[in-house]
């Protein structure tokens, strides 16, 4: 770990207008990277939609009938169980059974979806529905739009525990509470709720608008997800879709969010939207651990319990230097720190310029990760983080098998080929100490291991799922990415607008993903993805765990961006004619 000495007496009070450096710090942390203040987080404009045969998306904050249909609609979805477990791998079996029921209420709330749009079932439960655009010329060379959601839910462990049942869909005046009201039925039922209201309205699209909803996200994405992507990738080639807007991100927020300063938070004028533009990549390391059994009353001096406890503790505490925390010039949490610079330089650390202005790119992660505390840290470096482990079926009698896993969830600047090898290198001298023989990452987690009575045992390495590198940054230049540009400036347009941020500037900036979405499958589908839950800070509660509840007023804002976004595009040929703000606030 590297430590930073932070500068003293540079405060931003007096840099906002500037990101260039004082040179003092350049003998802490090396030689800077000197910007102006042009070149840091301009602000889109925002998009003016030209349609007036369309009726405008606030009136869904507006309209009571809107918000109590909606109300219907989400606390009909929260009530269809449609939890997952990673065990569920039959799309035909019994445990399914209530997506089927899901599919039915889709139908029935949606009706002209369902008899305009083309709908396919996908391993029977997964569906990809389109509109197509009838009227579109061949050379208007208009790429669809990708808008992806998932079905399923993680079960729950105590009913109990929840203040209301959840799968009761309760709705207490402000919150809809149950499990999936989050994650991610909300964005589900309001992409559906979108489309519907736009086919009441005879709008015909200009290009196709897909959505794609698969219905085991929350179990890896195998039977939805990863069978969609070849199948869209075939019908609208590779780089296909304008952009993929899926679930995901921090929401909108203030800085106070990330500060200490959190007593500022009321009198922040500016929001930060933040969707996700990339995504950590992913492995799992299961150690299975076959021993000769016995009777516990003659036990040998290390039971395969405490060698595999000791694999474990090795690796919480060796080579750690694996998960230095990095802040490379790509790594999309330095565009959002950096926007903060600018845009909130009284509420940030006064060192904060000086640390992005550095070369020593661990230094200042760390620094910062010291800093924003666990949430920011684990953007920006590797995790660690032993989940499972089972052994032993009676107190009288030797464990013969042990599992463990371990999973990790890998940096921007890091491979799971890392991870990996550092595991190897660690385990080594403990099967060595103990007399192991062992086998390195085999294809096969299931196949059983012969292990001759008069040896220690055997140790297995493998990789229950297939690993995930760190998915490709979407560009975020709204000089050079016009469709970055149009899409933050909708979501400028969209939340300045709305009664709860009146008032407020909203600074739109990509960061990244510590988990994975559906998008892990999309990579080849479009360069532009966005994994973002519209909600503002403590309207979307308690996302996987006891208590899950989504505010209504957040739903309805989240369905003013879907509804936004579909028009501005739908409208738009690609060209670049918005105007970059440049004008500090």
């Amino acid at each position: 770990m590297r430590s930073l000495i932070l500068p003293v007496g540079i405060s931003l009070l007096s840099c906002a207008a500037s990101y260039t450096i004082p040179s003092s710090p350049q003998q802490i942390l090396g030689t800077t990277n000197s910007k102006t203040a042009k070149e840091i987080c301009p602000l889109p404009s925002k998009v003016l939609l030209g349609d007036e045969k369309l009726l405008s998306s606030l009136r869904y904050l507006q309209d009571e009938k809107i918000l109590h249909r909606q109300v219907t609609r989400l606390s009909k979805a929260v009530q269809i169980p449609t939890t997952i477990t990673d065990s569920m791998k039959d799309p035909y079996d019994e445990s399914f059974a209530s997506f089927v029921d899901f599919h039915k209420l889709l139908a029935e709330l949606f009706p002209l979806i369902h008899s305009k749009a083309e709908i396919e079932r996908i391993n029977r439960l997964g569906l990809i529905i389109t509109l197509n655009a009838p009227h579109a010329k061949k050379d208007q060379n208009k790429k669809p739009l990708l808008f992806t959601a998932h079905q399923d839910t993680v079960p729950i462990s105590d009913a109990s525990d929840w203040t209301h049942p959840p799968f009761s869909g309760h709705f207490d005046g402000e919150f809809l509470w149950g499990r999936g009201s989050s994650d991610c039925k909300n964005g589900l039922i309001g992409l559906l709720s979108v489309v519907e209201d736009l086919l009441e309205q005879d709008w015909t699209p200009s290009r196709p608008v897909v959505l794609a909803f698969g219905f085991d996200e929350e179990a890896q994405g195998s039977l939805g997800a990863r069978s969609f992507a070849p199948i869209l990738e075939d019908r609208y080639g590779k780089d296909g879709f304008e952009f993929i807007l899926d679930e995901g991100g921090m929401g909108l927020s203030t800085l106070g969010s990330y500060s200490s300063h959190s007593v500022f938070k009321e009198e922040d004028n500016v929001i930060y939207a933040l969707p996700d533009i990339s995504e950590k990549g992913a492995i799992d390391l299961l150690l299975t651990l076959s021993v000769p059994g016995g009777h516990s009353s003659i036990p040998p001096k290390h039971t395969g319990i405490g060698i595999m406890s000791e694999i474990i503790y090795s690796l919480e505490n060796t080579e750690l230097d694996l998960f230095t925390p990095s802040l490379g010039l790509e790594h999309p949490s330095r565009r959002k720190l950096e926007c903060q610079v600018r845009h909130s330089p009284q509420y940030v650390e006064d060192w904060l310029s000086s640390a992005l202005d550095s070369n020593d790119h661990a230094a200042a992660a760390e620094a910062i990760a010291e800093s924003r505390g666990p949430e920011i840290r684990f953007t920006l470096q590797t995790s660690q983080a032993a989940d499972i482990f089972h052994g032993g079926v009676k107190s009288n009698a030797l464990p013969e098998k042990i599992q463990a896993l371990v999973n990790y969830r890998v940096g921007l600047h890091q491979t799971p080929e890392m991870v990996q090898e550092r595991a190897e290198r660690i385990i080594a001298p403990i099967v060595e100490k103990h007399n192991l023989s062992w086998s390195k990452f085999s294809d096969s987690i299931d196949d059983p291991v012969d292990i001759d009575a008069s040896t220690s045992g055997h140790l297995a390495l493998s990789k229950p799922n297939t690993p995930l590198n760190p998915a490709p940054v979407s560009p975020t230049d709204i000089e050079t990415n016009p469709v970055w540009a149009r899409f933050a400036g909708v979501t400028r347009s969209v939340f300045e607008s709305v009664p709860s941020l009146e008032g407020k500037t909203v600074v739109v900036s990509g960061d990244i993903m510590t988990g994975n979405t559906d998008t892990r499958f999309y990579w080849n589908l479009s360069r532009n993805i966005y994994r973002w839950s519209p909600a503002r800070e403590g309207r979307a509660l308690n996302i996987h765990t006891v208590d899950e509840r989504i505010g209504i007023d957040a739903h309805l804002e989240g369905m003013m961006l879907y509804y936004d976004l579909i028009r501005a595009f739908d409208q738009w040929d690609g060209a670049v004619d918005e105007v970059i703000e440049r004008n500090d606030i």
